[in-house]
């Protein structure tokens, strides 16, 4: 801690020292302001006493950003996996979520607008028509609430203009892609401004079937998505304004390539089960990640929908903000989980009575897989209302109240398949029914003392009541039950209590360096195991997460504003940590997921972002990320396949220790015959874990991705004709990682490979 406290104070004099040296000779030109309203006020990005990564609108476009995914590339510290394309796995700084059940929470608030996304199945959208995307990397309880453990990812759509404004996007790419999107925004009488927006991405299937048979040569993973927004402001005058936003989207995705990547030894499966020979040959997988042998193709069907009124009402001494907002959304996802060819019904396995036969429960060493589809039907509703009170700015105290309320309901089923296990029919469908209503409120507020021209001190605090009701069953439709038992409905509930709180110190030192330091806690909601085994497990909650962040940075406009430098180094102490682990019970061979709360972690890290204007034409920027994050105390319910448990001084899942990004982006002026602008991009990301007892089978190798565009635009902006590249080196990278039998075999999905294309865009 002290080393890095040193290394982010040294930089800080250093900038400080420097900031009248000379950059360039060109005085004309410098790096734009970018506001942000990360304090739940508008505020310049380099005056926020707070980690953020902001996102223009401009760098979306020219960066190719369509996704969650995409934003976690170029954010320090965030890593996004999915377990599939509407199952998000978000984590800032080590903190993240595995648990997927009904009632589970996320440890980064994911918002629209203001709006708080509850669903997980709702939070992966495309990214079209922002103004901005916001990342707040570290606990944001006092602002933001409950789940913001890890930050929080805010989504800031284009509103609508006074003038009459046309955008048009079309994309043509291997694949088959064909992107199409537009916006028309203006006036519609002289305090009656709209806007309407759409996007529809479509894409062939990159994944090839080589699995002999029906679907041989059939290529899967297409991609049809469209989404739209409409929006409304009314400013009858200059004191009120009304927003009302409605927005959409309706996705249609193909199967995910999973990939088994490897077994902890001889492996079996019941038909073959005196053979492990053969089912390790297939273990090889199907040659290519981007090849597969499965035999059923999945999918992912998702249909989204949401409104919001935002009134603001500026008085005297403060502004009033109300947030109505209603969502609901259907998911519907179906994937063949192992990747591997189907096998003989397993008479070893099973026995011919339908109880488990000695290859599985008499030696908890060997390792066997089973052929198994993973279907999950969810829908969702959600109600949230905000009040709001914010003091103009800019004054001796600057202060803002609120008060947060919201109702959520989601239902959810999970069925596993076994297509050759168990039953008389030679299958075997296991299904676990959950429903989860949630309410919350929370009463916040913060404050900042201006002591003087250059020093303020800022202090927050926010209570919450988190109450969560739900039940949980478990159906056999046929067979044996081989991951989950059938028990009848089960009730359940549960409530917590949270008080977050923030003390900031921030100190001008001149016009271009900011230093701060904070120290804030965060709180993420406990819950109940979703795909239970036993009523009792499902029955039984897990605990809230609780952290304290420590935090030292800087803020930086260098050499006329040429040169933005921001930098951080925190330590977080992290209790009570949610973990998500396939459990084995001595003295059985079968298995379940279960979600329980660690002891302790530490995470401890530095933090870098940079972007230069070299000259006029040449633009470099970039992060980088150091992130130290083990458990310090953690003993897990012990299990045949470990039955020590003890996971003390690992790693955390999704925690690279190294991670970059960086751009260089050179522009040609062409005169009255307009610009050429060549940016290259490129990524690394280091070495992670995805299981808490740090398996050398799930794991995230490190990878490095490189991305390039050559665009030529117009005089006078109109015109846009873009060639683009992603992956170009065709880089073959783990995006996640889950294992079955204690841990003994692993499976794997991948990024996309290379994609190139050209994108014609009309500006009006």
């Amino acid at each position: 801690m002290k080393k890095y406290l040193m290394s982010v104070s040294a930089m800080a004099l250093g900038v400080s020292m420097s900031s009248g040296a000379v950059l360039a000779q060109d005085e004309n030109f410098k790096l734009e302001e970018i506001t942000v309203t990360a304090q739940k006020r508008s505020e310049s990005l380099q005056d926020v006493p707070i980690a953020v990564t902001a996102i223009s609108g401009e760098e979306l476009r020219k960066g190719n950003i369509a996704s969650l995914q995409d934003v976690g590339n170029r954010t320090p510290g965030m890593v996004f996996a999915a377990f599939s394309p509407g199952q998000p796995e978000i984590a800032i700084r080590g903190i993240g979520t595995k648990e997927d059940g009904a009632s589970a929470s996320d440890s980064t608030v994911v918002s629209i607008d203001g709006v708080y996304i509850a669903a997980r199945t709702a939070q992966v959208f495309d990214i079209f028509d922002l103004e901005r995307v916001e990342v707040l990397r570290g606990p944001q309880g006092t602002l933001y609430g409950k789940n913001s453990i890890g930050g929080s990812i805010n989504f800031v759509t284009s509103k609508p203009s006074e003038v009459t404004k046309i955008r048009f996007r079309q994309t043509v790419g291997n694949y088959g892609t064909l992107d199409t999107g537009g916006m028309l925004s203006g006036a519609i009488s002289d305090t009656l401004f709209g806007k309407i927006a759409f996007s529809r991405r479509d894409r062939d299937g990159y994944i090839k079937n080589v699995l002999p048979g029906e679907n041989f040569g059939e290529m899967w993973g297409e991609q049809e998505t469209f989404a739209w927004r409409g929006q409304l402001v009314w400013a009858p005058n200059d004191r009120f304004e009304a927003l009302w936003s409605i927005d959409g989207a309706d996705d249609s995705m193909g199967a995910t390539n999973r990939e088994p990547i490897g077994s902890a030894g001889p492996l079996h499966d019941g038909g073959h089960a005196s053979d492990p020979v053969a089912v390790n040959e297939a273990l090889g997988g199907a040659g290519s990640p981007w090849d597969t042998l499965a035999e059923t193709e999945g999918y992912t069907e998702r249909d989204v929908f949401g409104t919001h009124l935002k009134l603001e009402y500026q008085m005297d001494f403060a502004t009033l903000t109300s947030i109505t907002a209603y969502r609901e959304s259907d998911f519907d996802w179906l994937e063949d989980s192992e990747g591997l060819p189907p096998y003989p019904g397993l008479i070893d396995l099973t026995g011919q009575s339908g109880n488990p036969g000695p290859l599985l429960v008499d030696d908890a060493s060997k390792g066997f897989t089973f052929d198994i589809n993973d279907s999950a039907i969810e829908t969702s509703e959600q109600w949230m209302q905000e009040l709001r009170l914010t003091s103009p700015g800019g004054e001796t105290f600057d202060w803002l109240v609120g008060a947060f309320f919201s109702d959520e309901e989601i239902e959810r089923s999970e069925t596993f398949f076994f297509p050759t296990l168990g039953g008389p029919d030679g299958s075997d469908d296991e299904t676990s029914y959950q429903t989860h209503e949630g309410k919350s409120w929370a009463l916040y507020g913060q404050g900042t003392y201006n002591i003087s021209d250059q020093l303020g001190l800022t202090l927050g605090l926010r209570y919450s009541n988190d109450k969560k009701d739900g039940t949980a069953e478990v159906v056999l439709d046929r067979g044996i039950g081989l991951l989950l038992k059938p028990f009848d409905e089960v009730a359940f509930s549960e409530s917590w209590n949270d008080l977050s709180w923030r003390i900031a110190l921030d100190y001008r030192v001149n016009d271009d360096l900011l230093v701060y330091a904070n120290v804030s806690t965060g709180f993420k909601s406990g819950g109940f195991t979703g795909s239970a085994s036993t009523a009792a497990t499902a029955a039984t909650p897990f605990g809230p997460e609780e952290a304290t962040n420590y935090e030292f940075g800087f803020k930086s406009d260098l050499f006329d504003s040429r040169l933005r430098l921001n930098a951080t180094m925190f330590y977080t102490d992290y209790k009570d940590l949610q973990v998500t682990r396939f459990f084995q019970p001595v003295g059985s061979g079968f298995g379940e997921f279960i979600t329980e709360n660690a002891g302790e972690a530490e995470i401890k890290g530095l933090e870098i972002e940079w972007t230069a204007l070299l000259t006029r034409s040449l633009v470099f920027g970039g992060s980088y990320a150091y992130l130290d994050a083990k458990y310090t105390k953690f003993q897990g319910t012990p299990s045949a396949a470990d039955p020590d448990a003890n996971f003390d001084g690992n790693r955390l899942r999704q925690a690279p220790k190294h991670s970059f990004n960086a751009y260089a982006e050179y522009t040609f002026d062409l005169g009255d015959k307009g610009e050429i602008a060549a940016k290259l991009d490129w990524r690394y990301q280091g070495h992670s874990f995805y299981d808490a007892d740090n398996n050398d089978l799930a794991t995230i190798p490190s990878y490095d991705i490189w991305d390039a565009r050559v665009a030529w635009m117009s005089a006078d902006g109109r015109y846009e004709l873009a060639a683009w590249g992603q992956n170009i080196g065709n880089e073959k990278y783990r995006t996640h990682v889950f294992t079955q039998r204690g841990s003994r075999i692993a499976f794997a999905q991948y990024g996309m490979p290379r994609t190139y294309g050209l994108t014609f865009t009309y500006n009006y």
